[in-house]
């Protein structure tokens, strides 16, 4: 930059450095390369975190239908609660949606007639991808159809 400056009544112009435009450009180069890879992790982090969150929501779904499911008694009281895919399937799977999810029941009764434990999965899905699956046996009086 050039500043004027008077002495003895004359001006005279003195030359002093600044940056150049081959600084300026390596230095924008060098803060976009710099965030360019920053933003890369959060884009990341974004992603994981909205993974983990329908992980987790999922998994609280799926263990709110497991509580709900040891207060029946009866294959028919569950059945109520939940919608079926077809009359062929309906046989242990009863299915729910909910928030987004696919909630899969499935219950699959004793392989002998000394127990009335019956073996109950669910399964929360979401897009075709099992976010989460829980089981455990409950006892019912009357099994599935």
């Amino acid at each position: 930059m050039k500043v004027m400056k008077r002495k003895n009544n004359k001006i005279r112009w003195s030359d002093e450095s600044g940056m150049t435009l081959v600084e300026v450009l390596v230095a924008i180069a060098l803060i976009s390369m710099i965030v360019t890879t920053f933003l890369s992790f959060f884009i990341q982090a974004a992603k994981t975190n909205n993974r983990t969150s329908d992980i987790n929501r999922a998994t609280f779904i799926a263990q709110a239908h497991l509580e709900t499911l040891n207060q029946y008694t009866s294959y028919s009281e569950i059945e109520k609660q939940y919608t079926s895919y077809s009359e062929s399937e309906k046989t242990g799977l009863i299915v729910k949606q909910e928030e987004g999810f696919t909630i899969k029941a499935t219950t699959t009764g004793p392989t002998d007639n000394t127990t009335t434990l019956y073996l109950t999965k669910v399964t929360v899905t979401k897009g075709g991808k099992a976010y989460a699956e829980m089981q455990t046996y409950l006892t019912l009086t009357t099994p599935p159809k």
